[in-house]
């Protein structure tokens, strides 16, 4: 007895999807190239683990997410075709890319140049700005979900599916993957939004910069941890070609803090490109980037250089949550640090015995060795933030900027240095600025949830500059705030403007015109075009059989997002019997013939006997066969003339 769910070449899968070969293997399914043989093109067959097939509840969600992410149509997303059951096992049938995966890409190509991984990103933005419009968070962002054609475009795939299949963080070989790029909140088990979503993102365009991710570990729990509890090393730290904006924006994806990410893709996508046209970013992202930059990092010395290195010089001033006095607290780490100071000093000893032992070398009078030898530090006061980072990493040094709220001072310039001007310091040491937030810097109000006058007069007694955009959405009740940038919480200047986003109510849909299709081709339009398929009534006629005869509501009428399409499908036409006519008259046997539903097609034909004049002589199709009515039945009627011919 045949398998219908057999997936070995050349097998019909569940009746239509002939079976081509095997594309990959993960924990949640195995995928299949196959040909559909009734659309006549290659797709492929996902087709779920026995494990997930055998959990009703989960079947019952991912049914649920799959009807979400077949919704979704954009280029820059892998349609989602159809999914069902066969013989107990689930699987669905999507869009087949001929491509491979960004992991692969990034794999083989190492890190990549500033504007590809930027033209990467801006069409990952694009699909997720359509799947967030439809209120579904993809959970699982990440280079091997992302597939790259030959021409360069790329596809977001399993929309919906992440969300179906989420298991728990020990699950061995499921989840480290997922775990190097989930948001903190995700990780904590919180209610996630968009920008978890871009968050992903973030940690995406971080890999394809630098060729790694910033949180790696041998266990996906000690992952999640560290996307919790640490902030990411800079991106320039790793790769000293990206600028200070593109850095910026990464950074910005990459803060704890949802609340102070981009909140939207749109908001994301057009700070990606004002980058690639060489713009500045914004003040938001500038200010919570440095935040991001500046908190500190448990991580432990990668080399010698950074283990012998003094610790720095004590700061002015109330001591800050970084550097040695972030371990005041901990007797173990300030014996570490009293460690380091004494290796240092004996380092610097160990140079200078090395020095004046190695006399004058083939210059006359240069050491033999320059290498480790203390820079004087140059001074940076005064500077735009992107000035003095130059300056200083120029002469060698790493630059940490402490972000400062200053009323005098104008956003970005650079109030104090540490350690000084003139002082000498190892080349590779980090020198912090202090930089400015800008004059009367002020938290902006959160007014997400508002109607917009409250948000309007809410934003504007705090000095602060209102633009309204409109967005439908299914979840936002219509006149209310969907989002904000800056987001509530960020300090910002007086006169910054406040990016609104409005909900103007449901999203409608143009229902389009389904009659004459079969119910599979159907059912595809409705679902590209944001519905659904309701109702099948059959129904007899003379279309073929499965074609659709009629759909309500009429194509070109306005329709809500995820609305049903009821259609009635033709059974084909009915059958009746064929009268027996022969010798009737010419009026009775076209009066039979039209009774019994049929259509007569009547010719004449010269007879010699006188008793055939007049009535029917033959007929076809033949009395008592069966036809589809409304079909013609030929009789042929005698009319004599005195002579046969």
């Amino acid at each position: 007895m045949n398998q219908t769910h057999d997936t070995s070449p050349g097998a019909l899968f569940d009746g239509r999807y002939r079976i081509i070969g095997r594309l990959g293997q993960g924990g949640m399914a195995r995928v299949f190239l196959a040909e559909d043989e009734s659309l006549h093109r290659n797709v492929a067959v996902k087709v779920l683990a026995d494990r997930y097939s055998d959990d009703p509840h989960f079947i019952e969600r991912f049914q649920r997410e799959a009807r979400s992410a077949a919704r979704l149509n954009h280029s820059n997303i892998v349609q989602v075709y159809d999914h069902a059951q066969t013989d107990g096992v689930s699987y669905i049938v999507q869009e087949f890319v001929d491509g491979e995966t960004l992991k692969e890409l990034i794999r083989r190509e190492g890190p990549l140049e500033s504007k590809r991984a930027i033209g990467f990103a801006l069409q990952i933005l694009a699909a997720l700005r359509v799947a967030h419009q439809e209120g579904v968070i993809h959970r699982d962002v990440k280079p091997q979900n992302i597939l790259v054609q030959a021409d360069g475009k790329a596809k977001v795939a399993d929309f919906g599916i992440a969300r179906a299949g989420e298991t728990e963080m020990t699950e061995a070989g499921s989840i480290v993957g997922t775990a190097q790029y989930l948001a903190p909140e995700q990780a904590r088990g919180l209610p996630v939004g968009p920008p978890a979503d871009l968050y992903a993102v973030g940690i995406v365009l971080y890999e394809m910069l630098s060729g790694r991710v910033p949180f790696e570990g041998e266990a996906a729990v000690t992952v999640a941890m560290r996307q919790v509890q640490e902030a990411p090393e800079p991106l320039s730290d790793r790769n000293p070609l990206v600028s200070s904006d593109l850095e910026a924006v990464v950074m910005r994806a990459l803060t704890k803090n949802p609340a102070h990410r981009y909140q939207s893709a749109d908001e994301m996508g057009a700070e990606l490109d004002r980058v690639r046209q060489g713009m500045a970013v914004s003040e938001e992202t500038t200010l919570v980037s440095a935040a991001t930059i500046a908190t500190p990092r448990r991580r432990a010395p990668e080399n010698t250089e950074t283990m012998v290195a003094p610790p720095p010089p004590p700061r002015s001033g109330p001591p800050r949550n970084a550097g040695p006095a972030h371990y005041h607290g901990n007797p173990n780490r300030r014996r570490l640090w009293v460690l380091l100071a004494v290796l240092g000093v004996i380092a610097v000893a160990i140079l200078g015995g090395i020095f004046a032992l190695g006399g004058g070398g083939e210059d006359g009078g240069q050491p033999l060795i320059t290498t480790g030898l203390s820079v004087s530090i140059p001074s940076v006061v005064g500077m735009q933030q992107a000035e003095a980072t130059s300056t200083l990493e120029q002469a060698g040094f790493v630059v940490r900027v402490v972000p400062v709220a200053a009323a005098d001072v104008p956003i970005g310039q650079v109030m104090a240095q540490r350690p000084g001007a003139g002082e000498s310091a190892p080349s590779g040491s980090t020198i912090e600025l202090d930089v400015s937030q800008g004059p009367n810097a002020l938290a902006v109000p959160d007014v997400t949830g508002l109607s917009t006058a409250e948000a309007r007069a809410k934003l504007e007694a705090a000095n602060l500059i209102v633009r309204v955009t409109e967005q439908a959405s299914d979840t936002v009740e219509a006149g209310r705030v969907i989002s904000q940038s800056p987001s509530g919480g960020i300090e910002a200047k007086p006169g910054t403007t406040v990016e609104l986003t409005v909900s103007k109510g449901t999203a409608q849909e143009t229902v389009p015109n389904v009659v004459g299709m079969d119910v599979t081709n159907a059912e595809n339009t409705l679902i590209a075009s944001g519905l659904s398929l309701g109702s099948k009534t059959e129904a007899a006629g003379t279309e073929p059989a499965g074609q659709v005869v009629s759909q309500d509501p009429p194509s070109g009428s306005p329709a809500a997002v995820g609305a049903a399409v009821n259609v009635v499908v033709s059974s084909g036409p009915a059958t009746a019997t064929v009268p027996s006519v022969l010798n009737l008259s010419r009026g009775d046997a076209e009066a039979a013939i039209s009774d019994a539903g049929f259509t007569a097609d009547t010719q004449e034909q010269s007879v010699g006997d006188p008793a055939q004049d007049g009535i029917v002589i033959s007929q076809n199709p033949a009395g008592e066969s069966k036809r589809p009515q409304g079909s013609p039945v030929s009789i042929v009627i005698g009319r004599y003339t005195g002579s046969a011919t």
